[in-house]
């Protein structure tokens, strides 16, 4: 039958949307591989290749459900509406015209859903003209401020540490909250809206945690510290200035206060029950006129809310009931939230069994399909095993990941304490503080991120007086960015100071004689800005406690090679620098690309294949100096790698054509010859520890279904070993 699996994917796509209750992330994370079956079932019919946007558009959704839980209920109304839209065509019950005609209607909807949060925090990132109109012009007020304030931050943060210990002390509890109490009071009368707000947000939270709403915890502890950083920045703006209101607010406006106080209402609106009324005029079922009315008439007669709708027939007794039921979910989800501690141990054990668990499927599908005609089993039972050990892999996956706002929060400490210590005043931005690393990843790249953020606070960032000279603002900026980029992250921090002097690094690269004359006058940018991660390479005049000894950025390199990961640099003399860091998403599994050469499978990192080519040895070039061979593909000249050569495989090529991957590297197209091409797989990592240390172009080596093994190719020592043939 036509369409069968398709069917089948979404009838089990709607059996989850008619069982979801309100926060149940396995149902969300069945949904979106559902979709994720889908959108590649789709690829096999033509006339559904132009719903694949629709598809990508509904997976976004999937992940708002648990992001946006105002407009839960909306959501899943909609996924009903289109999975139900769908069903029917495939059925034959509409036709392929009304089938668009719906899907159209419905996608202008959905693309209202996703960017209407974006919109919403776009416009509440942006200070309004009038936002510092109000800060007082009265230096010695502000200056007495400072002071105070000061005070009652060391206050709440001594308070804070002994409520780790004893975090159902209601003294203590009180008097944090009457620090932060003061301090916003004291903001407000003076102007300072944006310490006001950001102390309004910590008091809220701690009016919770004295309503016993809320239970102190440590990660709870390290969200206020955040918080309490971000005061501390702020009072030291208005030190460095002088206490002078116009120079107070330029300096101001460099400082988001908004990503943190988003931060605070997703963790107070997790805590918070939206009363009868709010639900229904959310869900469009009451006006805001109409609820002022019967809110009115409540107070008179001395009646539930509920009834007074009714009496006033504004409401049906079923959208009461509905409404009812989503607000006693919402009791259920505040009563659900909370964590169990695992060891690193077991949580590292359940992630290498889990490995072996997608092992054992694959070789199992693969043992089925061998011998399918003895064996009675349907695609339906082999599709349903696969469908849970994926969900399995997924969930205890993201049990391993941890938010990188962690890192950013002790970041900003060892910021603030550098620049204190070198007389400068610096501000932190973080952006993507919610994106999360595994967190054996993570351990490994605290050192790196420590080392450059002090260098750029000692190297990059001026002095208040030198700032002042070019024209920059007294205080500087550092900027921490995560992000997600096809399978793995970017961590990118930027400084907004002097920027990297190449002839500096040149000049010293010379002196140690570690490049030759002829060799600096050939040097690309990229090439240059490496030499700074050689070991013992610095180009500080004097030592200090920060820097100045030669040690630094080759941690920075070395442990990234650790982890896979690695660093590039982007600069502008007088303006910034950049360090981009790449990182794997998870160093369990990825997404590969199998291949084979000579007898041997190797796996490439599926997302950095842009496509698969098929060469003419005629089409091949060979330079002059080095005998290295290139292509001309797509108005660009290419090297070719061919990988027998670097993996030591015997191979008699007989053919004229070659069957190669081209792919993107650090900005750069490499061409990459292998004799077959497998496919696209599902890649469990396993660690080859000192077995094949010397060979830096693997990451590691994996099993297969058919308990075969192959390597897994690290790209970056691939091209490298490629270029000292």
């Amino acid at each position: 039958m036509e369409f069968e699996s398709l069917i089948s994917n979404f009838q089990m796509i709607e059996e989850l949307l008619d069982s979801y209750e309100s926060g149940d992330l396995i149902k969300v994370a069945s949904l979106t591989e559902g979709l994720e079956k889908v959108y590649k079932e789709f690829d096999k019919y033509n006339e559904l290749k132009k719903l694949n946007n629709l598809v990508n558009y509904l997976k976004q959704l999937s992940l708002k459900l648990t992001e946006v839980p105002e407009k839960e209920f909306k959501i899943i109304s909609l996924f009903k509406d289109i999975t139900s839209s769908f069903l029917s065509f495939f059925k034959k019950e509409i036709s392929g015209k009304d089938l668009i005609s719906r899907i159209n209607e419905k996608s202008h909807f959905i693309k209202e859903l996703i960017g209407e949060q974006k919109k919403e925090e776009k416009k509440e990132e942006l200070y309004p003209p009038d936002y510092f109109k109000g800060i007082v012009q009265d230096e010695k007020l502000l200056l007495q401020f400072f002071h105070e304030a000061n005070e009652h931050l060391d206050e709440a943060q001594y308070t804070l540490l002994e409520l780790e210990y004893d975090s159902t002390n209601k003294e203590l509890i009180n008097n944090v909250f009457r620090n932060f109490h003061t301090i916003k009071g004291s903001s407000a009368f003076l102007g300072l809206k944006n310490i006001e707000e950001v102390s309004h947000k910590i008091e809220d939270l701690f009016a919770l945690v004295r309503d016993e709403k809320i239970t102190i915890s440590r990660e709870l502890i390290d969200v206020i510290f955040y918080g309490m950083e971000l005061l501390r920045n702020l009072l030291d703006i208005m030190e460095a200035n002088e206490y002078k209101a116009d120079k107070m607010k330029s300096s101001f406006l460099k400082v988001n206060i908004f990503s943190y106080i988003n931060l605070m209402k997703r963790i107070l609106s997790d805590y918070n029950v939206k009363k009868i009324g709010e639900i229904l005029e959310e869900e469009g079922l009451l006006n805001k006129g109409d609820l002022d009315k019967i809110l009115e008439k409540q107070k008179e007669e001395d009646k539930k809310f509920g009834e007074v709708a009714i009496d006033e027939k504004k409401l049906t007794s079923e959208d009461l009931a509905e409404a009812l039921k989503k607000q006693q979910q919402q009791k259920l989800k505040v009563k659900r939230m909370g964590y169990v501690k695992v060891s690193n141990e077991k949580l590292n054990s359940l992630i290498d069994l889990v490995g072996e668990l997608v092992i054992n499927q694959s070789m199992l599908k693969q043992e089925i399909v061998n011998s399918k005609a003895s064996l009675n089993i349907s695609d339906r039972n082999l599709g349903e095993l696969e469908n849970i050990t994926t969900m399995i892999k997924n969930i205890v996956l993201s049990m391993g990941m941890l938010p990188i706002g962690d890192i950013f929060n002790k970041l900003r400490v060892v910021i603030r304490n550098t620049a204190e210590e070198l007389g400068k005043v610096v501000v932190v931005e973080t952006e993507g503080e919610e994106t999360e690393l595994d967190r054996n990843v993570m351990e490994t790249i605290y050192d790196p991120l420590l080392h450059i953020v002090r260098n750029a606070i000692d190297h990059g960032i001026e002095s208040p007086e030198e700032r002042v000279k070019v024209g920059k603002d007294k205080i500087g900026k550092i900027t921490l960015k995560a992000e997600h980029k096809g399978s793995g992250i970017e961590v990118i921090i930027t400084d907004d100071g002097k920027g990297i002097d190449k002839e500096k690094i040149l000049k010293k690269a010379l002196e140690l004689k570690i490049i030759t004359p002829e060799q600096s006058t050939k040097m690309s940018d990229k090439d240059i800005y490496s030499l700074m991660f050689l070991p013992g390479f610095s180009t500080s005049e004097n030592v200090t406690n920060v820097s100045g000894r030669g040690v630094g950025l080759d941690v920075v390199k070395k442990n990234l090679e650790e982890i896979h990961g690695r660093v590039e640099v982007q600069t502008e003399k007088g303006k910034y620098t950049k360090f981009i860091i790449k990182l794997p998403l998870t160093l369990a599994i990825i997404e590969g690309f199998v291949t084979k050469v000579g007898s041997n499978k190797y796996v490439f990192p599926f997302n950095l294949i842009e496509e698969i080519l098929v060469l003419e040895k005629s089409s091949l070039k060979y330079s002059e100096n080095g005998g290295k061979a290139m292509i001309f593909h797509r108005g660009i000249h290419v090297p070719v790698i061919f990988c027998e050569k670097i993996f030591k495989e015997n191979i008699l090529r007989e053919s004229e054509n070659f069957i190669s991957l081209i792919v993107s590297f650090d900005q750069f197209k490499y061409c990459i010859v292998v004799d077959e091409v497998i496919g696209k797989q599902e890649i469990v990592i396993k660690n080859l520890g000192n077995i094949l240390s010397e060979y830096s172009y693997f990451s590691g080596g994996t099993i297969f279904g058919d308990g075969t093994i192959g390597f897994v190719v690290d790209i970056q020592g691939l091209i490298e070993k490629a270029a000292n043939l």
